[in-house]
């Protein structure tokens, strides 16, 4: 959905981008691990565990991991001569606890640790996240909205040597619209502190297996959107992105491609266990 998230998480993995999706959880939903890939631009890649569980009516859980890297790189020395080879990797470990307060509204936040290696040399530090969500706010037609709020990665520097480096903290603010029972619209504005301002759009549709006749507990989702960020000094077709994806109750199965015009294309996939 182009990224958009604030308001529309759903399922164990939403808990990066905004921990107040955990709230989404109903008190007899069963617990769910998500474990997702992203085949990146080149040779790098990322991968993530999410595990989600409700804790009672009106609270949630959820712990996870974020790992990044990319193929061996050359390293060479001061005059140039090759001298071996290194991987660099980053990884994030977090916690995080979302409960609903009165009303619509629900309150969630997290702490993660976060390692980055380079070579021979390593960083560590910490970090906050914080979340906000408030359904069905108002109503647009016949559709309810609801809106989210995240703040992420809000913590010290990451020191590699003598070399120190903010982390990447963001706002992210957006509504999702319930156009109709089975069709969703969002609109995310993100506040990165490293970047400028940008937006997010993305719909939704959904085929429930009730809507041709069937009793099987089952949904067919296709979604699109688009993210201005990913246009910004890039050639060729870009920022837009399609998915698919199917809940067979047990198991949830998305993937998503996101084209980055001249200099090639995204792949993410996501399978997920409900127990």
């Amino acid at each position: 959905m182009g990224g958009v998230c604030a308001a529309a998480g759903r399922g164990a993995e939403a808990v990066f981008l905004n921990p107040a999706s955990l709230s989404q959880l109903e008190a007899d939903a069963p617990s769910e691990i998500a474990l997702g890939y992203d085949a990146l631009l080149e040779s790098s890649y990322s991968g993530s565990v999410a595990y989600a569980r409700p804790l009672g009516r009106d609270a949630a859980f959820a712990a996870g991991l974020l790992y990044a890297s990319q193929s061996a790189q050359t390293k060479y020395n001061a005059l140039g001569d090759s001298t071996g080879k290194f991987a660099p990797n980053d990884l994030a470990l977090g916690a995080w606890y979302s409960r609903r307060l009165l009303g619509p509204l629900s309150l969630s936040g997290g702490l993660k640790i976060i390692r980055s290696q380079l070579d021979d040399r390593s960083g560590m530090t910490a970090a906050v996240d914080v979340g906000l969500l408030a359904k069905h706010i108002a109503d647009i037609g016949d559709g309810p909205l609801d809106t989210g709020v995240s703040l992420l990665n809000v913590g010290p520097p990451l020191k590699l040597g003598s070399a120190s480096d903010p982390l990447p903290a963001r706002i992210r603010a957006g509504a999702l619209w319930h156009v109709a029972p089975n069709f969703d619209a969002g609109l995310d504005v993100n506040l990165p502190v490293d970047q400028d301002p940008y937006a997010s759009l993305g719909v939704e549709g959904r085929l429930p297996a009730s809507v041709i006749g069937s009793a099987k507990l089952w949904v067919v989702s296709l979604r699109g959107g688009y993210d201005q960020n990913r246009t910004r000094g890039v050639d060729g077709f870009a920022g837009f992105s399609a998915g698919a994806g199917f809940d067979f109750s047990a198991l949830r199965l998305d993937y998503a491609w996101l084209p980055f015009g001249d200099l090639g294309s995204v792949n993410r996939i996501t399978i997920a266990f409900r127990f």
